[in-house]
C-alpha cells in the first residue's frame, strides 16, 4: 500500500470517528506528589527506586548491595527516605559506587532535602578512585569532572529540576556514564508547595462568660410565732374552753386576776 493511500485511509477513518461523535480526550495530567528515594539506576544496570516513599511515610534499608550478588554496583550502610505534605528527604550513608570501567566513587553521607519547593543537599567525604574531593557550599546543578573521569562520566551535585507540574526534584549526587548509557542517582527528594496555614485574627473576641443567677432576697423580719388565735392559749386548750362529755357547758374555772363567776 502506497504512502498516499495509507494517509488517505487514515484521514478517512479519523473523519468517520469525528462525524460519529467519537471524541479524543486529552491525556489527564498527573497530579504532582511528594516523594523520596535513596537510590535509582537506569541503563545497562537497572535498579528501581529504593526505598521509595510517596505521599507520606518513612522507610529505610540497612547494609544493602544492589543489585545483589557479585555484579553489585553499589554498597551502602543505610538508605533512608521520609515524606510528608510539602516536604521530602532522602539520605545515604557509607556508600560506594563501582561502575564498570570507572574508578570507585565513595561518599560518607549524601542527603537531599526538598521543603516547600526549596531544595538543599549535603555531600560529605566524597572520594573518587581513593582521592578526596574538596567540597564547600554546593550551588544547584554543580557539575564536576575529575581527571579520573574525563571522557567517561560526569558527576552533578545538588541537581535540581523544575518538573513543570508544581513540584521540584533534588538529587544530591547524580552520575552520568557515557552520555546517558548508565545513570545513577543517590538521595533524591521531590516536593510540592505546602498548603497555606489558616489565618488567625489578631484580637479574637472571647465568648461571654455565663453569669451566676441572682439569689432571692431573704426577709429582714423574722416570722411571727403567733398562729393567729386570739385566745392567748398559744396553741393549747385552756381549762373550761370545751364542753364536757354530755355536751353541757363547762364549769367555769377561776383564773388568777379575774372575778369569780357564779352559775
Amino acid at each position: 500500500m502506497s504512502k498516499k493511500r495509507t494517509a488517505a485511509l487514515g484521514a478517512g477513518i479519523l473523519s468517520a470517528l469525528v462525524a460519529g461523535g467519537v471524541a479524543f480526550a486529552p491525556a489527564a495530567a498527573a497530579t504532582p506528589e511528594d516523594s523520596a528515594y535513596a537510590l535509582a539506576a537506569d541503563g545497562l544496570v537497572n535498579i528501581t527506586k529504593v526505598p521509595h516513599v510517596v505521599g507520606e511515610g518513612k522507610d529505610h534499608l540497612v547494609h544493602t548491595e544492589l543489585p545483589p550478588g557479585a555484579k553489585s554496583i553499589l554498597r551502602a550502610g543505610v538508605f533512608n527516605s521520609a515524606v510528608e505534605e510539602g516536604y521530602a528527604k532522602a539520605s545515604t550513608t557509607d556508600a560506594e559506587l563501582g561502575l564498570p570501567g570507572l574508578p570507585a566513587i565513595s561518599v560518607g553521607l549524601v542527603t537531599a532535602e526538598c521543603d516547600d519547593l526549596t531544595g538543599a543537599t549535603s555531600v560529605a567525604d566524597l572520594k573518587i578512585g581513593g582521592q578526596h574531593i574538596a567540597l564547600d557550599q554546593i550551588a544547584p546543578n554543580t557539575e564536576i569532572i575529575p581527571e579520573q573521569l574525563k571522557g567517561l562520566a560526569r558527576i552533578t551535585l545538588n541537581k535540581q529540576t523544575d518538573n513543570g507540574d508544581g513540584s521540584l526534584t533534588v538529587s544530591a549526587l547524580s552520575v552520568d556514564l557515557l552520555n546517558g548509557t548508565q545513570t545513577v542517582d543517590l538521595s533524591t527528594a521531590t516536593c510540592t508547595d505546602k498548603p497555606e496555614a489558616p489565618e488567625n485574627p489578631e484580637n479574637p473576641e472571647k465568648p461571654e462568660e455565663p453569669t451566676a443567677p441572682e439569689k432571692p432576697e431573704e426577709p429582714t423580719t423574722p416570722p411571727s410565732e403567733d398562729d393567729g388565735d386570739d385566745d392567748g392559749d398559744k396553741g393549747g386548750d385552756l381549762p373550761g374552753s370545751k364542753p364536757d362529755q354530755d355536751g353541757k357547758a363547762p364549769t367555769p374555772v377561776p383564773q388568777p386576776g379575774h372575778l369569780d363567776v357564779t352559775g
